[in-house]
């Protein structure tokens, strides 16, 4: 919740942007939520997971997209938003659907995971606009689109989370019910159940999207 909360604070979001979030996972839903919260008028959200673009339209009113039926997807982004959106936060990294090269590329260490969210934010935000990234990315990694964020002045942001720092303003929203974090909750289940927890979570497996563990 404080990751998806500094997101869009550090993406810069304010009253009567367009922002796409690429991801629909506990960060990517918390994220199109704080978005709406900052004013964006328009919160687009993608993912390939038809449960997980099904949930966020379902607690976010968001425009949901699935990413694997468009042959280009940061084009079609870009085309739909008029030129592209203020902010593009990237809530995926580098675990993120890979293609067969990618995964080859990974196995050999030669590249540190999937570049498809950057590439697709790259297309998908307008001039001068800026692409928050959010999710994790290490190692090293080839064909990064450096010279299209260059000529077009895009805004590159990223970065872990300042998380304790956020903490006592987002305990003092949910006191004052200005949001339900709650409502990306899909799992209960007791504590030493916790490995069919992250099985089921890491996997991707029973429409799971959040898990609380309960001693």
């Amino acid at each position: 919740m404080p990751t998806a909360y500094w997101s869009v604070i550090n993406a810069g979001v304010k009253p009567g942007d367009t922002v796409i979030v690429l991801g629909c996972g506990p960060v990517g839903l918390m994220t199109q939520k704080f978005a709406w919260m900052q004013g964006a008028k328009r919160v687009i959200a993608v993912d390939y997971l038809d449960y997980r673009i099904n949930y966020a339209k379902k607690i976010n009113n968001v425009e949901v997209f699935e990413f694997t039926k468009f042959p280009d997807m940061g084009e079609h982004l870009k085309e739909i938003t008029h030129g592209g959106a203020d902010v593009v936060i990237d809530c995926v990294g580098m675990d993120g659907k890979k293609s067969p090269l990618e995964f080859l590329e990974q196995k050999l260490k030669l590249q540190g995971g999937t570049l498809g969210p950057i590439q697709i934010a790259t297309k998908a935000v307008r001039k001068y606009g800026t692409v928050q990234m959010t999710g994790v990315y290490g190692g090293n990694y080839n064909a990064f689109p450096l010279g299209a964020f260059w000529v077009r002045n895009i805004n590159l942001k990223m970065g872990q989370a300042p998380v304790i720092h956020f903490m006592p303003e987002l305990f003092e929203k949910i006191t004052n019910k200005e949001f339900d974090p709650k409502e990306i909750i899909t799992h209960k289940i007791p504590l030493e159940e916790a490995s069919y927890g992250y099985q089921i979570f890491n996997n991707r497996e029973d429409d799971c999207i959040k898990v609380i563990l309960k001693p």
